[in-house]
């Protein structure tokens, strides 16, 4: 440690001796000598000039040089000047002043940036060949002086031979090696460029203009400097020769290399990099920023970050965002800026200070990211969440109801089916059981059928089937169906329609808006104590509006938006007044939404409820309807002497088939499998129908009807089953079924059925 500060105060007394010893040279020089600037002001002056002047010498300092030339001779020297100060080299030439000839010498001075900034001039009276001897002396003194007062390590080498000849104790000090050594050496011993590159170079040197270059030295220790040298031609006693000046840039090379990676990095980086001054004042930004914010660096150098403020954010934040840093800590946020584009965004910021070497602030650095979809993701995963839980209360809330509408009815059928054991019981009470059983039964089914509609829609296998749809007449049947049930608690039901029959023929699908218009009248029904319930529709443009208006007990605001999610009810709770599993609003709605329309609500807690659905306006043309609600059906309950097959491995569904058809014409066999059918058709020539379930063990019913129509083609074949999806009905008649009905049968539709079936082809043996 003092060894290193005694050398840098010897270095300063030697730099400070070798400014003296200059001053000092410069003064002694016998011959008119100054320094001039570019732009012909007088920088210093020795005696010699100012006696030639007539003056002092601080009277010629600050005045332009060419005030003391004629005219004539000003011009001349001005070219000379600026050729110099062009071409950074030395220039000597000749003129005559007052019968006196000169020998001009015009020597650049390079700045500390390798440029051309001054020129020393002397002007040399070679009239008298002693004076001139005398002043190439001087100046051969004065070049000395000048090469230990250069800034830096010196050196000077022949071009032709590569030979260093000439060192300043500066260059001794970097390189290592004494003056006297280092004139001994070939330059291709410092220069770590090849040999062949290196001659090449100073060969070019000696011909260029250029005076500054980069290169890699190396030192007596064998170690490796990256210096800068500034390097020129300069002629003495008539020989051409180099000279060097060589500054040590090792660590500015590594800052500078460093930066460099920094830069790269900032400038490839996805984070967002603002740097500011001390009043918060942009000084750079890096690409991410003009991809966040929209703005280019030139759009907001110079301007304050507020600039990005959305106004929302509060000022609390960021007073003490400015508390922090300027206390030297740093702050970690988020804050709500605003883009170029008018868009809000959220970004995520580390701000600190910058410190100098004293530990002053200089500068601020703000680290930042654009956090907008991170956080629009995580409030989706939130939302998510919540939606996954209330989900799941809901379902837990439907299983819990399911159970509870399943066993219900379940209850009553098993129960009042032990009762009817009872042979006391009287007809009345007999025929009461049988109308509850038969109740249980309905809303049994009722549920079931739910659960498969919204099991299909969510599996999406529920298809449209479009076709012609009297819209009036569907009504007529809805409110002959519901009336009964209407008038039974006493309510008022009316409906209104609100087109022709000619023009409510439409193309949609007839059973779904069925079934859409009976889920809603089955709601307003359920959910109305008094009071009246309409429905109807009116024609607006290409669009029906059908309602179903009711004055029951309204919905709440908060659950409104809410009814038509699956397994989602008004009240949820266990101690709700209505029965139901809150399946029918959802399925409604998707109904409606395959047959292009949209469902609404509208009501008040209290005092009632209105649905309103749309429906496209598509007209199927004109059709006759049958609205004679007094003419007489035909009659299917009697049926012709004949043989039914009934195969059937579930024994009571067997036995109420039999029932269903009990009568003196008709004469039943039965199959436990659907290999047993077939061999009952063959050995019964006299079957003339079979009903055919599909589920039965040794055999379906599907090959059970294929080999039967191999043998007996024309033989009709009714397929009966618990399952209902359309994909078993298209199988039933690709086997050769003429019709398929689901269980439970109802005894009315199986006798269409199957005098259907009879009324086509005779059986063909």
């Amino acid at each position: 440690m003092q060894n290193s500060t005694h050398k840098r105060e010897e270095k300063e007394r030697n730099a400070q001796q070798r400014e003296s010893t200059l001053n000092a040279v410069f003064d002694a020089v016998a011959e008119p000598a100054f320094i001039m600037d570019r732009e012909g002001t007088i920088l210093d002056a020795n005696q010699a000039f100012a006696r030639v002047c007539h003056k002092e010498v601080q009277a010629c300092i600050n005045v332009n040089a060419y005030d003391f030339l004629p005219p004539e001779l000003a011009a001349a020297r001005r070219i000379k000047v600026d050729e110099v100060f062009r071409t950074g080299r030395r220039m000597i030439y000749e003129d005559e002043q007052e019968g006196h000839c000169y020998r001009n010498t015009l020597y650049p001075i390079a700045g500390l940036d390798g440029r051309t900034s001054q020129i020393y001039i002397v002007a040399q009276d070679i009239t008298d060949l002693k004076r001139s001897e005398r002043d190439a002396e001087t100046t051969q003194t004065l070049f000395g002086a000048l090469k230990e007062a250069v800034p830096g390590a010196f050196y000077m080498l022949d071009p032709l031979t590569g030979n260093i000849i000439d060192a300043n104790q500066a260059a001794a000090a970097f390189y290592g090696w004494s003056i006297d050594e280092l004139c001994r050496k070939h330059i291709r011993e410092v220069d770590t460029l090849p040999e062949e590159e290196l001659t090449r170079f100073m060969s070019q040197n000696r011909l260029s203009g250029k005076n500054q270059f980069a290169f890699q030295h190396r030192r007596a220790d064998g170690s490796i400097r990256d210096v800068e040298v500034f390097s020129s031609n300069i002629t003495i006693g008539g020989r051409e020769l180099l000279y060097a000046i060589v500054h040590d840039v090792t660590e500015r090379r590594a800052a500078e290399r460093e930066l460099q990676k920094l830069s790269v990095a900032m400038q490839q980086s996805h984070a967002i990099v603002v740097i500011t001054d001390l009043k918060g004042d942009i000084e750079y930004v890096n690409p991410a920023f003009t991809i966040s914010s929209g703005y280019s660096q030139e759009e907001v150098i110079g301007k304050n970050p507020r600039m990005l403020q959305s106004g929302t954010m509060p000022q609390p934040v960021y007073a003490e965002l400015w508390q922090t840093i300027l206390a030297g800590g740093v702050w970690k946020g988020e804050v709500y800026n605003r883009r170029k584009n008018g868009e809000f965004y959220w970004e995520s910021a580390v701000i600190s200070p910058v410190l100098n070497e004293e530990g002053v602030i200089t500068n601020f650095v703000a680290i930042k990211e654009d956090i907008t979809e991170k956080k629009k993701l995580w409030s989706e995963l939130i939302a998510a969440k919540e939606h996954a839980e209330e989900s799941d209360r809901l379902k837990t809330a439907f299983l819990a109801n399911i159970s509870h509408e399943i066993r219900t009815p379940m209850n009553g059928i098993v129960g009042l089916s032990e009762i009817l054991k009872d042979p006391d019981l009287s007809k009345d009470e007999q025929s009461l059981y049988i109308d509850l059983i038969d109740q249980s039964c309905q809303r049994l089914l009722f549920l079931i059928n739910d659960i498969i509609d919204i099991s299909r829609i969510e599996a999406g296998k529920t298809n449209v089937k479009i076709g012609r749809t009297p819209v009036n007449t569907t009504l007529r049947d809805l409110h002959a169906f519901f009336k009964p049930l209407a008038e039974q608690k006493g309510l008022r039901l009316s409906c209104s329609a609100g087109l022709s029959d000619s023009e409510s023929v439409i193309e949609t699908d007839s059973t779904k808006l069925t079934q859409i218009l009976t889920n809603l009248l089955q709601n307003a029904l359920k959910f109305t104590k008094e009071g009246h319930i309409d429905f109807g529709y009116a024609c607006k443009k290409n669009t029906l509006e059908f309602y179903v208006a009711d004055s029951g007990i309204g919905i709440s605001p908060d659950i409104q938006t809410k009814i038509f999610e699956r397994f989602r009810q008004a009240d949820n709770s266990l101690t709700r007044n209505y029965e139901g599993a809150g399946l029918g609003l959802s399925i409604s709605q998707a109904y409606i939404e395959m047959l292009g329309g949209r469902i609404s609500v509208k009501s008040i807690e209290g005092k009632g409820s209105e649905f309103i659905f749309t429906l496209p306006y598509n007209p199927a043309g004109f059709v006759e309807t049958d609205v004679q609600p007094d003419a007489v059906r035909p009659n299917h309950d009697s049926l012709p002497v004949m043989t039914i097959l009934i195969a059937e491995d579930d024994a009571v569904s067997g036995i109420l088939l039999e029932k269903t058809l009990q009568a003196e014409s008709i004469t039943i066999l039965s199959a436990g499998n659907g290999l047993d059918a077939v061999e009952l058709v063959k050995a019964h020539p006299e079957i003339g129908l079979v009903l055919m379930d599909i589920k039965m063990p040794v055999m379906d019913g599907f090959d059970a009807t294929r080999l039967i129509k191999q043998f007996r083609p024309g033989l009709p074949v009714i397929m009966q089953s618990a399952f209902t999806s359309e994909s078993e009905r298209g199988k039933a008649e690709a086997a050769g079924c003429c019709s398929f009905i689901t269980k439970p049968v109802k005894k009315e539709l199986l006798l269409e059925l199957i005098h259907a079936a009879l009324n086509r082809q005779p059986d063909k043996q």
